[in-house]
This record gives C-alpha cells, sequence and structure tokens, in this order.
C-alpha cells in the first residue's frame, strides 16, 4: 500500500527517504465502503533536533482543491472519535528527531463510483506543518466500495468488512479504538471488530452468495507477521447484505509480549471470503488472503513503540536494464536498487508480486526454488530462497541480507520472471516490498519484440 510523497523541506535533500522529505506512511484505512467514510492514518515523520509538529490536517473531501480539515491534538492513547492526532513516541537521534504520530476523523467520500465502476479511488492528502516554518505533504490512495450488488450498473458486490467508527459496534472505550491502539504492555482486548458484509448474500443462483468467514494477520511494520498469526488466520463471522452492526465479532484478548512478538508497530489486516451455495466452493469475488494488496486494514497498533534506530534505506526501480518478455522467450530479471546513507541495514523481509493480467510467471532457478539475487557495490552475489504463494502471484523471502553494510552503500536486487501469456501486450513492473519499502521494479515491456 505505497504512498506518492512531496515536501517543504531543508534537511537532508540527498535521500530520498520520506521520513525526511515528507511522511512516511505506517499503515492507514485503505478500504472501506461508502458507510464507513471515515480516514485512519498513521504516520512518521523525522526531522531535527527541537522541531515540533504544530498542525495536521487531511483532505476532508478527498481532494486537494477542495478544503483540508484541522485535527486536534489529543493525548497519547486518548482513543477518541473526533477529528485528532496523538503522537505516538518521540525518539532522539544523534541528529535528528523521529515523530510517530496517529490519525482520525470522518471523511466524505461516499460518492458512487461512475457507471459500469464497483469503487472509487482517491489519492487522499495529508499535511503537517512544523515549528520551523516547513510543511510536510503526503498522498495515500483510498478505494471507496460500493455496498449494493447491482450488476446491471457494474456493482458486482463484492464481500468487504466494515471500518468501525464511533460507538456502533461496541468495542472499548469505542468502536474504533482498535486503529491507532497504544499497547506497552502487549495486551489487546475489546479492540479488533470484524463485521463481514457480503451484498449477494442469501440471493439465489447468484455466484459468491454466501459470507461465513474472513482471514486476519498481524504484520509487523517491518513486514513480518506476529506469532500469533503466523499465516492468515481463518476466522468465522456471519455474513449479512444489510448495513445493521449486530453481527459482528470481536476477537478475543491476545498479548503479543506473552507470544514473545518484538515491540514496533502491526497492520491489523482482514481479507472477506464468500462462497457459491452451489458447490460450497470458494468465490472469485473473495479477496486473496496471498496478496497483501487485497488486504483491508481496520486496525493498528503500537506495541511498545519507539522508533527503529537501525539505518533507513530507499527502493527504486534499477536492477539489470529494461526487460523485455515474450511468451516463448528467454527469462528476464525486473529488479530495484538499494541504497543507505546511514547503515548497516539489518536482515529484511522481502516481498514481489506479479502485475495482475499482465501474463507473467516467477521462474524457478535455485536448486530447487525461487531465487531472489543480491548483488552488492563489489559485484558479490547472494541468492535467497522464497516460498510462493498459492495462487502463484507472490513470492516471500525472509531474512534477506540486503548488502548494505555502511554509510553511502547501495545494492540491487532482482528475481526471474518470464511471460507465458502469447496475445498479451503492454508496459508493466514487479512490486517489491522490502521490509515497509515498496517500490515497482525495473520496467518490462511484455509482448515487445
Amino acid at each position: 500500500m505505497p504512498a506518492s510523497v512531496s515536501a517543504v523541506s531543508p534537511v537532508d535533500a540527498q535521500t530520498s527517504d520520506p521520513e525526511w522529505t515528507g511522511i512516511k506512511a505506517l499503515g492507514y484505512a485503505n478500504r472501506f465502503a461508502t458507510w464507513d467514510s471515515e480516514f485512519r492514518y498513521d504516520g512518521r515523520i523525522r526531522v531535527p533536533m527541537g522541531i515540533k509538529i504544530t498542525k495536521v490536517e487531511y483532505a476532508y473531501y478527498g481532494q486537494d482543491d477542495k478544503s483540508y480539515w484541522t485535527a486536534v491534538e489529543v493525548p497519547r492513547g486518548r482513543m477518541g472519535i473526533d477529528q485528532e492526532y496523538e503522537v505516538i513516541d518521540l525518539t532522539f537521534l544523534e541528529d535528528s528527531d523521529v515523530i510517530t504520530f496517529t490519525l482520525r476523523g470522518d471523511l466524505n467520500v461516499d460518492s458512487a463510483p461512475e457507471q459500469g465502476q464497483y469503487s472509487r479511488t482517491y489519492q487522499l492528502g495529508v499535511k503537517v506543518s512544523l515549528s520551523d516554518g516547513t510543511t510536510r505533504t503526503t498522498h495515500v490512495e483510498i478505494e471507496v466500495l460500493w455496498p449494493a450488488y447491482d450488476p446491471a450498473n457494474g456493482r458486482i458486490g463484492r464481500p468487504f468488512v466494515r471500518l468501525p467508527y464511533d460507538r456502533g459496534w461496541g468495542g472499548t472505550p469505542n468502536s474504533q479504538a482498535g486503529f491507532g491502539y497504544v499497547s506497552d504492555n502487549g495486551y489487546i482486548a475489546d479492540k479488533f471488530i470484524i463485521d463481514l458484509v457480503n451484498p449477494r448474500q442469501g440471493k439465489e443462483n447468484v455466484a459468491g452468495n454466501n459470507s461465513d468467514h474472513v482471514y486476519y494477520q498481524l504484520v509487523h511494520e517491518d513486514g513480518t507477521p506476529s506469532h500469533l498469526t503466523p499465516a492468515p488466520v481463518k476466522f468465522y463471522v456471519k455474513g449479512h447484505a444489510d448495513a445493521g452492526t449486530g453481527n459482528k465479532r470481536i476477537l478475543d484478548a491476545v498479548n503479543l509480549l506473552d507470544e514473545g512478538d518484538k515491540p514496533g508497530y502491526y497492520r491489523f489486516l482482514v481479507w472477506p471470503q464468500s462462497t457459491n451455495t452451489s458447490d460450497g466452493k470458494t468465490s472469485a469475488l473473495s479477496w486473496n488472503p496471498d496478496n497483501p494488496e487485497d488486504a483491508f486494514q481496520i486496525g493498528s497498533v503500537y506495541f511498545r513503540y519507539t522508533a527503529t534506530r537501525s539505518a533507513s534505506f530507499s527502493v527504486a526501480p534499477g536492477g539489470p536494464p529494461d526487460v523485455r518478455l515474450t511468451a516463448g522467450g528467454p527469462v528476464g530479471y525486473p529488479g530495484v536498487r538499494l541504497e543507505t546513507t546511514e547503515g548497516p541495514v539489518p536482515e529484511q523481509t522481502v516481498q514481489v508480486s506479479l502485475p495482475q493480467g499482465m501474463g507473467l510467471q516467477f521462474v524457478e532457478e535455485g536448486n530447487p526454488g525461487y531465487q531472489l539475487t543480491v548483488l552488492d557495490s563489489d559485484g558479490s552475489l547472494k541468492n535467497f530462497i522464497g516460498q510462493l504463494s498459492q495462487d502463484g502471484q507472490t513470492l516471500t523471502f525472509s531474512k534477506v541480507n540486503l548488502a548494505l553494510p555502511g554509510k553511502s552503500s547501495t545494492s540491487t536486487a532482482w528475481v526471474a520472471v518470464k511471460a507465458v501469456g502469447p496475445n498479451t501486450t503492454g508496459r508493466t513492473s514487479l512490486t517489491f516490498q522490502v521490509g515497509s519499502e515498496t517500490s515497482p521494479s525495473t520496467p518490462i515491456e511484455v509482448g515487445a519484440r
């Protein structure tokens, strides 16, 4: 879930790290129905020593040419329901400060999608004003779904989960306290609420007309899952088609400290499911738990959180030259360029995803297995074996040494892919998520001769 970043800031113009140049998005409510037009955002900025936040604003209408609303600062752990932000952590580094904050408030993005469309997307802006007179900005993409099944108008009626707000779902002290929740002892209770809606629920002779479960997972900001959810967990909850909240379920209490989880920021991700009553099979309308981009983020927790003191790094398209692929042709190696101005960078989890509908496939080149290759600045190669998701769309590599040992270190990383769709043409790229950083790969020309 990438964010495009811009800023007005005099500091460290040599680095592309969004903490320095804009706002780093840790997580946000990325997908919800028009019923739940609400904003949730967790972010982090790195500023010169002593600089403070003076104002936080966000695009209430989802558009930069309309008014931004101002959030009011409230104490850490307040868990309110108004237009508010909390400074979660202030970490003092040798040459700078790192400010982590959570933001919440109402939105007005409940317009119907265009004719023939199921959803509408917005590039939603956030502005943070600082005491040195500068302003940081970022934009995150949110998808707003139409909650009804109306095939004549393109409203296909995929299942979704609600984004709880105010007090309509219960929870303590309110229904939205599970987003930006502060847990210094690891204990989480009465916070994560799952309410599953299927606009096709109960309709006869329609595919995907029954929903009774979701998958969920807690994922650390570096991409590794909580020990509670090493893989997405199947969770039964009664689906319904209306806007009532009576069928919601609240997860049982958990303790991240007891589970041995590392401190940090965790996203609460959910993948809604539907099945066909005719044959009991999973519907193609379900959201794929093997694909992180299919997840709905409906919660987050700061567990014993302090901003990481490890070296930051950037990820950008790069690696080998632009890749050209044709069905039956040679294998290509799209990749990314990695860079740090601090170093050393610790081991990271790397996920690589194929674009949808472009007829590409990962290639096994290990002995056996799918490989991520990392090339350091001295020309040395290291290979890491990854795990392919069930749908073949995503590779996950754990404990990857990015070969960024010190200041001004660079490296490149790539995977092997081939074209298998003889009629597919176009320009595309893979998506690399390296720790908490996301970037497209080297451009790929598919079907080029």
